[in-house]
């Protein structure tokens, strides 16, 4: 069975901290630097989104979210804890800079 991403770099920062057991010190910072490089590469990926932060970042509502829901699910980009569901950022589509698009909104009203 293959690994997921976050086994793998878990796996990677273990290896990291037995090297540095051993001494190798140099060994150990690297694999570290490997799994930082990675994760923050495959941040999107590795973060999940509940479901209200999804719909802020997309735009959509809760329907658009349960019609892909079990398709999500089945391809390990959505998952249920507790009584909520959480999907990979990754998979929500992302509107305009809405962050961005505010801050314009506040710097043209300073100006008024």
């Amino acid at each position: 069975m293959t690994p997921t991403l976050e086994q793998v770099l878990a796996d990677a920062r273990g290896d990291a901290a037995v090297y540095r057991r051993r001494g190798d010190a140099r060994g150990a910072e690297l694999l570290e630097q490997l799994a930082d490089q990675v994760s923050n590469a495959a941040e999107d990926y590795l973060r999940f989104l509940t479901e209200d932060e999804a719909m802020l970042r997309s735009g959509h509502q809760a329907p658009w979210f349960r019609k892909r829901r079990a398709e999500w699910a089945a391809a390990g980009n959505a998952r249920e804890e507790g009584r909520r569901w959480l999907y990979r950022a990754i998979v929500v589509p992302q509107r305009g800079n809405a962050s961005a698009a505010y801050q314009a909104g506040l710097s043209e009203g300073a100006t008024v």
